[in-house]
């Protein structure tokens, strides 16, 4: 599969979007911004791990059914946890009602719904539970930092933000534990997935080529996505271009698009009817890229294979632009952190920052006061408009994944700690001088996104899952 975001939907009364998780846990990762949230379908098998209720993808709470009869039976176990009816039922009200709001015609039938939502509530738990296994914490702080950071986003302030939950029926205690365990996991992914890209100097020489080439192509696309099994037989990939086949062709005869994805796409989007969103040329791979040239608005793609399934795209738009790069205008805590000593006398005066700015204080203020960085700290902390390859990637991929007025947790570069503040963003005509600092950026993405799919397809089948309730197994379970 091509692209995945990890994102929820808050509603506050109205729906107010869906909001990168970049934006709760502020901790360097991946941009995000143009992908769409991602469960992907696979075959259950063996293994290891535990149940969160907190785990849901949206800090929504659904109303529950009128008939609540066993809805307190367990429907599946993940390692040794458990998902039970009503927290099944209690996420598919969820989803049907952000399908019904962003495309009717996308809802797919009952007994599939269900079974794809269970299938995003699997992977989302054994997630956590590695995360929970490799230790990964969320002190107070940074939790408060996340809350203020979302509010900010929603042009609330935190008490606000509690309020506008309370009038929803939302528990602030589960809302804060939702988005503790989102923090966790996107620091897991983190850890295991995006911190372990490493691209050579040839690779991103060739790949700033390619972008010149491109320029600034973007595709607002649809995706419906079949899967391969693991290490497929020739058979196996045979019987997954067929169905990739009768798909397109029930496509091509006028199906609804959204519709059919979410009947039997596997992708990561299959809950978002297949919508991909925005997405710039160079991160996708070249064989997608250059088939997506050939078509029209609103053509549909050829199928085309992939290293774990075949993809059918809709091409819903497409801009042909001078390629830009994302400039972000933005300031900076530094703190010392060479030896033991100075890293715990670093985090505990960035805990107290931390905590500073929640009570109020100028994030200027505090830069001109504790920020060891003597170039900035006179000028409260200010950088000014931040090019890319102007910092080393950490910062880079930190101030990208805030949202504007937001404030990273501590990140710690070479001997220090930094706190990064976002106070705007624009897109700026890519100068040559940016040209290998903007390829690298993309070429960093695209192949993020293909290992994050490698990596949530290993732990998904190296996890016992039962299904208990055969309605909800998938075919080929």
């Amino acid at each position: 599969m091509l692209l995945k975001h990890r994102s929820a939907v808050l509603v506050l009364g109205l729906v107010l979007g869906t909001i990168p998780a970049s934006a709760w846990a502020t901790t360097p990762f991946l941009n995000r911004d143009t992908l769409l949230p991602s469960p992907p379908v696979a075959t259950p098998r063996t293994a290891t791990q535990t149940y969160s209720e907190n785990s849901a993808e949206a800090p929504v709470v659904a109303p529950l059914p009128e008939n609540t009869q066993d809805l307190d039976k367990v429907v599946a176990v993940i390692n040794d946890n458990i998902i039970t009816s009503m927290q099944l039922e209690q996420r598919v009200r969820a989803v049907r009602a952000r399908l019904q709001a962003q495309d009717p015609n996308a809802m797919p039938p009952e007994d599939i719904l269900r079974r794809q939502v269970l299938q995003q509530m699997i992977l989302q738990d054994i997630e956590l539970q590695i995360a929970h296994r490799a230790g990964i914490k969320v002190d107070k702080a940074t939790l408060d930092q996340a809350v203020d950071n979302l509010a900010r986003t929603n042009n609330l302030t935190p008490d606000q933000l509690r309020q506008a939950l309370a009038n929803q029926g939302q528990s602030w205690k589960s809302f804060t534990n939702d988005l503790r365990d989102r923090i966790r996991v996107d620091r897991l992914m983190q850890q295991e997935v995006e911190s372990r890209v490493h691209i050579g100097p040839d690779e991103v020489k060739t790949f700033a080529q390619q972008l010149k080439e491109m320029g600034g192509v973007r595709f607002d696309l649809q995706q419906i996505f079949i899967a391969l099994p693991d290490n497929p037989t020739p058979d196996a990939v045979s019987t997954a271009r067929r169905e990739a086949s009768r798909v397109r062709d029930r496509l091509i005869a006028g199906e609804s698009f959204s519709r059919l994805a979410t009947q039997v796409s596997s992708g990561h989007d299959v809950l978002q009817g297949g919508r991909l969103g925005w997405v710039k040329a160079g991160e996708l791979p070249p064989s997608v890229t250059q088939s997506l040239l050939q078509l029209k608005v609103g053509d549909i793609s050829p199928i085309i294979p992939g290293p774990t399934g075949f993809h059918i795209f809709k091409l819903l738009d497409v801009k042909h632009e001078q390629p830009t790069v994302t400039e972000v205008k933005a300031a900076m805590i530094v703190l010392r952190a060479g030896n033991g000593l100075q890293l715990q006398e670093a985090e505990t005066r960035a805990q107290d920052i931390q905590q500073a700015l929640q009570n109020g204080t100028r994030f200027s203020e505090l830069a001109r006061n504790y920020s060891q960085d003597q170039s900035t700290a006179a000028h409260g902390g200010e950088l000014g408009w931040v090019a890319p390859g102007r910092l080393p990637d950490n910062l880079e991929r930190a101030l990208l994944s805030l949202q504007v007025g937001g404030v990273s947790s501590p990140i710690r570069e070479g001997d220090a700690l930094y706190i990064m503040h976002s106070q705007g963003q624009r897109q700026q005509i890519v100068k040559e001088q940016q040209i290998m600092a903007a390829a690298r950026m993309q070429l960093y993405n695209r192949i993020v996104h293909e290992r994050m799919d490698e990596w949530q397809r290993r732990i998904r089948d190296s996890a016992y899952v039962e299904i208990l309730e055969p309605g909800l197994r998938s075919a080929d379970a």
